[in-house]
């Protein structure tokens, strides 16, 4: 009997084998590949379809039936390259008929699927059957070199979907019966060399942080395996993934430090400074410093990790202020995309909100770099764009105002000093009380 189901499950889910060409998917320019690609997924939608109505024939369907429609259909229940819109509202309406979620069918589903194919090439540095960060690497100072050979996992570009299924469906409650098997996956992928891949793990690892007790984390030791994986992913900083690669690495950092050290303890600042001062001013900043997009995602992740250090975000005011009103001033050396412009004054915002006390010496810094935005809007800007960046710099300026009310009489007098020279420009921008 059970190669009789084997043999049904091959033969109504063969068509939804994910190809391994799309593992490689955004380096493939061969015209022939992505033809072939294209027909793959129409032919996939047709497979899916039948398999509804195969279901809706048989009717209810039993856990080991249950745990092959969420290994197959997951993958197109999200928003890979080989999803097409009508597929996943197809798998989406298969899921939700016949797949009762359960612990015990998230179990089934990741030791039968997903165990197999990463246990060739286990992570050096986590026991694979407790999911706890081990002593001391697997294979001596070499042993991470033994996982990266073969990397069978890299011809299913389908399993961190299914992972990420199982995680939504995955409460705190059951996560720790679960976690030996979300683990080391994640792990695999979070340190892997291909950025693509590291993205991928950084975004599972989000997921299993919503649902993960943070004494579970602490217990286990994959605090500090996945503090310092995270570090790690903000050293790579010449990929095509490297802007989504930051913009997913650093809240999940934040969240990380938030979860497993206690607010106000010298442990969370030192963390919290550890990814400003070090992976942001003291790597992103100095090494992708003609990378515009990159420099622009770590600008975008500005606002959260300040936001969580607090006034701590002082002692980097020296390297924060001219990098955030930079972009702020046209310039022929400044190239920065009304977006770049748009993050910049957000940033701003909120290291002028969390930085109270030390920002009136800058206030001369940020003002000038304020007033040149504001009369020189690119000419490429949409009208949208416009009425966003006014607002955002009428923001910095109020916001400038009250934290500098140790020293009002001077700011008050830079302010009436810049309506005077022409009270119709910036009379909007300054709005004073």
């Amino acid at each position: 009997m059970a190669q009789e189901h084997r043999e049904d499950a091959a033969t109504s889910y063969g068509g939804l084998k994910v190809p391994i060409a799309f593992a490689k998917h955004d380096e493939t320019a061969e015209a022939e590949t992505v033809v072939h690609l294209e027909e793959w997924k129409r032919k996939a939608y047709e497979v899916l379809s039948r398999l509804r109505e195969d279901l809706r024939a048989r009717g209810p369907v039993d856990a080991d039936a249950q745990a092959e429609i969420v290994y197959y259909l997951s993958p197109f229940a999200g928003d890979g390259p080989w999803v097409l819109e009508r597929s996943r509202n197809v798998a989406l309406d298969i899921l939700n008929a016949y797949v009762i979620s359960s612990t015990d069918l998230q179990e089934q589903v990741l030791r039968g699927f997903i165990k197999p194919i990463f246990q060739p090439n286990p992570h050096p540095s986590v026991n694979i059957e407790t999911g706890r960060k081990l002593p001391r690497p697997a294979g001596g100072p070499l042993g991470h070199l033994d996982y990266m050979e073969g990397q069978e996992w890299k011809n299913h570009p389908e399993v961190s979907h299914v992972i990420s299924w199982c995680l939504s469906h995955t409460d705190t409650r059951s996560v720790e019966k679960l976690w030996h098997l979300f683990v080391p996956p994640i792990m695999t992928m979070l340190d892997d060399y291909d950025a693509k891949y590291k993205l991928r793990g950084v975004q599972l690892v989000s997921q299993l942080l919503e649902v993960s007790p943070p004494d579970l984390l602490r217990r286990t030791g994959i605090d500090t395996l996945i503090l310092s994986s995270l570090k790690t992913c903000l050293t790579f900083l010449q990929h095509r993934e490297t802007p989504d690669l930051i913009r997913a690495t650093v809240p999940t950092s934040v969240r990380l430090t938030e979860l497993t050290t206690a607010d106000g303890s010298e442990t969370r600042f030192d963390q919290l400074c550890a990814l400003l001062g070090d992976c942001i001013l003291g790597n992103i900043w100095l090494y992708a410093s003609r990378e515009l997009d990159a420099l622009q995602a770590s600008v975008d992740a500005i606002p959260i990790l300040v936001r969580t250090l607090g006034v701590g975000t002082s002692r980097y005011l020296k390297g924060l202020i001219p990098q955030l009103v930079f972009p702020l001033i046209p310039s022929p050396d400044n190239g920065a995309s009304v977006e770049y412009k748009l993050s910049s004054l957000q940033a701003l915002l909120a290291v002028v909100e969390v930085s109270a006390p030390r920002i009136p010496k800058w206030r001369g810094t940020i003002l000038e770099a304020i007033l040149k935005c504001w009369v020189d809007i690119p000419s490429n800007a949409t009208a949208e764009e416009t009425i966003q960046l006014k607002d955002h710099c009428r923001a910095v300026c109020a916001v400038l105002w009250t934290v500098c009310q140790s020293v009002a009489e001077a700011v008050h007098g830079d302010y009436e000093r810049i309506l005077s020279l022409n009270p119709k420009l910036f009379g909007p921008l300054l709005q004073l009380p």
